[in-house]
């Protein structure tokens, strides 16, 4: 049994915590409250959440920065966001095809003829649907090929600008998210990054600092739960691109995921929520609302020390189920 490490709950708090909670967000956090909690006693070092519901906010950061220095994490720090870049770079490449500069439906060789994508028919909305069968030579990661990084490429090649700064004019700087962006592979670990951990032959090893899979190390995006909360509930709200693209990134109605988002079910509605979860060696993140964007909860965790693998961690798979499950108690909510 991991042993539970310290953990100091993040003295800030938003400016409508002080506030009168309905009964349903108030059973909601202790839903949210127990999770972290459970998860702390199991070894993982930090859970931060955001909740929002109407005018009522909650968030809450409970656990350490990192296990040599031991400082109480702060609901402020950032984090490995993981896959949900995919929703960033669908954004970028929704926004090319607005202008007239792509279609979703070329094959990838289009927009990038190298030889790592010669040959191959995988168009740019397989790259986004996750449908996408990459050939082996494509660009790949340590763990094979990558469709982010293929997009990532494709979006670079017809910007003619880094992806950095092309997420930064895109997404990051229409929404003042100062705190998010990508952090380079040849970068030095920010003192204001959740460090996560693995197991490697019966060593805990700090993944901040060490080149993994999909680690930080390789250029992950990094992001706060206040600030990939905005992010989507900006994007669903229509303010990043057009009810047209919108819809395409949504899907068909009844799919389990868009472009770039995923899908679970309203209960609330009868709708789906929409966002997306990262799962990274070390780190698990999901980011959940309702289509108008109205009720959210946004999970990240720093994950107990479990040995790498090439499959999805079940801790991801849980933080998204209790992420639903915390939404849906909301539908006796009173919108105020």
């Amino acid at each position: 049994m991991p042993t539970a490490l310290a953990s100091t709950p993040s003295p800030s708090q938003s400016p409508s915590q002080g506030a009168a909670a309905t009964p349903a967000f108030q059973e909601l956090r202790a839903t949210l409250e127990l999770f972290s909690r459970e998860k702390l006693e199991e070894g993982a070092s930090a859970v931060l959440i955001k909740a929002k519901v109407g005018q009522q906010e909650w968030t809450l950061a409970e656990g350490i920065l990192s296990r040599e220095e031991r400082v109480a994490v702060q609901s402020r720090d950032r984090f490995p966001v993981g896959g949900q870049l995919r929703t960033f770079l669908a954004v970028s490449v929704l926004k090319l095809v607005e202008e007239g500069r792509l279609r979703l439906d070329d094959p990838v060789v289009t927009y990038l003829p190298e030889p790592a994508t010669a040959g191959s028919s995988v168009t740019i909305r397989q790259l986004l649907d996750g449908t996408a069968d990459l050939p082996a030579s494509a660009l790949p990661s340590a763990e094979g090929p990558d469709a982010d990084a293929v997009l990532g490429r494709v979006v670079e090649q017809l910007r003619g600008a880094p992806l950095g700064a092309v997420l930064q004019a895109d997404t990051l700087t229409p929404l003042n998210l100062r705190s998010t962006g990508l952090l380079g592979a040849n970068t030095a670990v920010q003192h204001d990054v959740v460090h996560g951990y693995v197991q490697v032959d019966d060593e805990t090893v700090d993944v901040t600092s060490v080149r993994f899979p999909g680690g930080i190390a390789n250029g992950g995006l990094v992001s706060t739960v206040e600030e990939i909360s905005v992010f989507q509930a900006a994007l669903l709200r229509g303010q990043l691109l057009s009810p047209a693209s919108l819809i395409a990134m949504k899907g068909p109605v009844f799919a389990d995921y868009g472009l770039g988002l995923d899908h679970w079910d309203d209960r609330c509605t009868n709708g789906s929520y929409y966002g997306h979860a990262g799962d990274v060696p070390g780190y698990g993140s999901i980011s959940m609302s309702s289509a108008d964007g109205n009720r959210q909860v946004s999970i990240f965790m720093a994950y107990p020390p479990l040995p790498l693998s090439a499959q999805p961690s079940a801790l991801g798979l849980e933080m998204t189920g209790v992420a639903q499950l915390a939404l849906n108690s909301g539908c006796r909510f009173q919108f105020r």
